[in-house]
């Protein structure tokens, strides 16, 4: 077996070890805007694709990818997933070792399988900030669709009460743009609103209603202006203001600023 799962950050912004991976690919699987951001990397002639249409209330995206590539290696080819940002967050790189070692029971040789990391958003957030999350960072889906209430409450309290930096991620949740493959058992805009505001009012619990609060948008690019800002106690607004691919940011508690930046000091 010979499959690759890397991270190429937000833009390409891939390392030099996925660059050769990628160059050496028969086979590439991944989402058609993270495919894009890599085809000048890609040989001629590779095979790039996704796998949307195959995805369904049963076997979701994740899952259609891993199969795909499993199967690809069967037929001999060097098989590269791309995950935008890095594979073990949020990425590929867990659907894929879970569907590979199912295989794996079935008499499946594992062989050459490598994870290669990229730059995750909450680095890019951290590095237009400044350097809030010196002092530790707690890294948060809120709208995950396999997160029950339950899980999310839980986690959300753990991330408030410990006082490290926060960067939540899925802000909002897929089924506001797919209900028909991410059903919800209410508006899916309602929930993910929920969701936010109990992560406000359980920070707000332990922090200062003025702690800066902030949302960064356009990870990867180069962009006007700064991550919009508002006090943790009036930052709903930054939520109303978010997309799929923001991420929403508060320093650690010890944090300090000056000038445009803000940073913790370990």
């Amino acid at each position: 077996m010979s499959v690759s799962v890397v991270g190429i950050g937000y833009g390409a912004d891939v390392t030099g070890e996925v660059r050769d991976v990628l160059a050496r690919a028969d086979v590439v699987i991944g989402h058609e805007s993270f495919i894009a951001a890599v085809r000048h990397l890609v040989r001629a002639g590779a095979e790039c694709f996704d796998v949307q249409a195959m995805a369904t209330a049963t076997e979701d995206i994740f899952a259609v990818r891993a199969r795909a590539a499993v199967e690809r290696d069967l037929k001999g080819a060097h098989v590269v997933i791309v995950s935008g940002g890095d594979p073990g967050l949020l990425g590929m790189a867990g659907p894929f070792l879970r569907g590979l070692y199912a295989r794996a029971r079935e008499d499946r040789p594992v062989e050459d399988v490598r994870i290669l990391p990229g730059l995750s958003a909450w680095q890019y957030a951290s590095a237009r900030l400044g350097a809030p999350f010196n002092g530790g960072v707690c890294v948060l889906s809120l709208c995950l669709y396999s997160h029950t209430e339950t899980k999310i409450l839980r986690q959300i309290k753990g991330v408030a009460a410990s006082g490290l930096g926060l960067v939540a991620y899925m802000l909002r949740h897929n089924g506001e743009m797919k209900p028909e493959r991410y059903p919800t058992p209410e508006p899916a805009v309602d929930l993910a609103r929920r969701r936010f505001v109990t992560l406000r009012d359980e920070l707000l619990r332990h922090r200062d209603p003025r702690t800066p609060a902030f949302l960064v948008r356009g990870l990867g690019e180069e962009r006007d202006g700064k991550p919009e800002r508002a006090p943790l106690a009036e930052c709903l607004g930054l939520w109303e203001r978010s997309d799929a691919v923001s991420v929403f940011c508060v320093p650690g508690d010890d944090y300090e600023e000056g000038g445009d930046f803000i940073w913790n000091v370990t």
